[in-house]
């Protein structure tokens, strides 16, 4: 067989192999850092090492511009619930974002279900939705103008995640580990919101499940990390307090209280942004430390948002 006859058999083989499962886009998929950075989007805006935060994978690809990839928890092989395009409101731009969101929404879903105008996002102070669950598992195509960027967004629907759940994990067995977390909202004078409102203190709980050996929460550390933007530069502060909780112990009025059920601890952290001229905090994260009866440690490190 001559080396023409090989390359042509060789070429015929690759074209009829059967696609990936991420051809069709990665919301609702498992996936890793290095397939991102492989994708067709990453290799057309270099997107580099992310920047993870906790279940979220940040790609800054420009000054302007950035990718972020949000899971369902920290945990490898966790599914992506949420393709973001984020961009700096000082570097609107309405022929580029177009061409990244258009290139966004392929990477999600495979597809493009928006392919009109971006400009309307810019003065969204709101949700807007621009395509409502386009496909069964989307809950939808939206954008949103912050105080420091614009965000485009394709949301997986809850419903499809429900109905295609991988089988769960093994609780039960090997060393204590924390198995997800997350914020499920906070308590201020503005009422209940799943994000912590400037200037109002604030009561928020994060709820944490863990898995292997079941053991008790003796003692919890809280730290805290700050995310904003003030004369144009990204700031990302790690704060220097520590606050604990410890079992048996009763909290001080704004002390952090912990209880646990079983395997499910939650946790309520009072918390607060002070406004601050020409600055705008965008993320308080919050790093929780656990201690459990059997000597085991672990960390959880989980953003929130701030509006």
């Amino acid at each position: 067989m001559t080396q023409r006859s090989v390359r042509s058999l060789t070429l015929t083989a690759l074209l009829t192999l059967p696609l990936t499962a991420h051809a069709a886009g990665i919301l609702g998929t498992s996936v890793t850092q290095a397939q991102i950075q492989q994708s067709a989007f990453c290799q057309s805006y270099d997107c580099g090492e992310p920047f993870v935060r906790g279940r979220e994978w940040q790609y800054p690809f420009s000054r302007y511009q950035g990718l972020s990839i949000t899971r369902e928890s920290a945990e490898p092989g966790s599914r992506v619930v949420d393709v973001q395009l984020w961009v700096r409101n000082d570097g609107l731009n309405a022929a580029a974002d177009r061409a990244a969101f258009q290139q966004m929404q392929k990477l999600a879903l495979g597809y493009v279900p928006y392919t009109g105008a971006v400009e309307s996002c810019y003065g969204a102070n709101f949700t807007r939705t621009l395509v409502d669950s386009p496909d069964e598992r989307t809950q939808g195509v939206t954008c949103e103008k912050w105080d420091s960027s614009t965000d485009f967004n394709v949301t997986v629907s809850p419903a499809f995640l429900a109905r295609t759940a991988p089988a769960p994990a093994t609780l039960t067995t090997g060393p204590t580990k924390l198995n997800t977390w997350k914020f499920t909202g906070c308590a201020s004078q503005s009422g209940t919101n799943a994000y912590l409102q400037m200037g109002e203190a604030a009561r928020c709980t994060l709820r944490i499940e863990t898995k292997g050996a079941q053991s008790a929460v003796v003692r919890a550390d809280f730290q805290y990390e700050i995310e904003y933007v003030q004369n144009g530069q990204y700031v990302k502060k790690l704060l220097p307090d520590v606050e604990t909780w410890v079992a048996g112990r009763t909290p001080g009025t704004l002390d952090p209280r912990l209880s646990q059920n079983g395997r499910v601890v939650t946790a309520s952290v009072s918390l607060a942004v002070k406004k601050v001229p020409d600055r705008t905090v965008t993320s308080l994260n919050t790093i929780a430390r656990l201690t459990f009866a059997n000597g085991t440690v672990k960390t959880a490190y989980e953003p929130l948002l701030v509006r």
